[in-house]
């Protein structure tokens, strides 16, 4: 009798595991397929009324060595939409529109030189989560963004204050400190300091209590971006991670 106990306890704790899949399953905006079944300890959480996403779509986005970037910059734009960094930084974002909440209301932005929301005339709007529909339509215009120019993070956080109302959790992706101000810079080369004075420059523009929440693929020859942007996530009460190369 004991046997068969555990064995029905077993059976229900089974059954039980399975609806709440389903129910999770279904209260889903969108679903995220990818390579296996991997769940990742991040501290990401996606939340709030209006969320807010901005990636970075600067040439910088090719490849994590300079070489590399310069290489695939020079191929045809079909060729550079499959780098592995980008296509890296797209599946994160489409990850990340799984997890908005039904109830929500959303923005996806990218931005190099300039800023461009991903629903065309959207400049400025909040938009439905409704049925998903509206989602999938901005994953597939970000999919066929081809990564060019420089960065400048000004511009990407004055999208923040263009919204009414202001977001209350902002998601940053983004490879490095910027190279690019309020405008472009005069000198053809942008240094180490540089870059550290347009991002100082940039977190001026945000606005108190929303929280910036950060994912950053790294580049090589900029050794102060991790730490800029981690203390960026601690001062606006955000969250930072730097995944690994098979994440999401």
């Amino acid at each position: 009798m004991k046997a068969d106990l555990k064995t029905v306890e077993e059976d229900v704790k089974r059954l039980a595991g399975s609806v709440a899949g389903e129910e999770k399953k279904e209260a889903a905006t969108r679903t995220y397929i990818g390579e296996g079944d991997r769940q990742y300890l991040t501290g990401l959480k996606v939340g709030g009324k209006r969320i807010l996403i901005l990636i970075d779509a600067s040439a910088s986005m090719l490849g994590e060595a300079i070489v590399d970037i310069i290489r695939r910059r020079n191929l045809p734009a079909n060729q550079q939409i499959t780098a592995r960094k980008w296509q890296r930084a797209v599946a994160t974002v489409d990850w990340l529109t799984t997890q908005i909440p039904l109830n929500s209301e959303f923005q996806i932005y990218t931005f190099n030189d300039s800023t461009q929301p991903l629903i065309k005339g959207s400049a400025g709007k909040w938009l439905a989560v409704s049925g998903g529909a509206t989602l999938n339509q901005a994953i597939g215009n970000l999919r066929r963004v081809v990564p060019r120019g420089g960065t400048s993070l000004y511009k990407a956080f004055m999208v923040i204050r263009e919204l009414k109302p202001l977001p209350d959790n902002v998601y940053l992706l983004i490879d490095g400190l910027p190279t690019h101000g309020k405008s472009k810079p005069r000198k053809r080369t942008v240094s180490g300091d540089d870059r550290f004075g347009y991002f100082e420059i940039a977190i001026k523009q945000l606005l108190p209590h929303i929280p910036v929440n950060i994912i950053l693929f790294p580049i090589e020859g900029d050794p102060r971006a991790a730490s800029a942007y981690w203390q960026l996530a601690q001062l606006t009460g955000g969250s930072f991670i730097s995944p690994s190369k098979d994440w999401p």
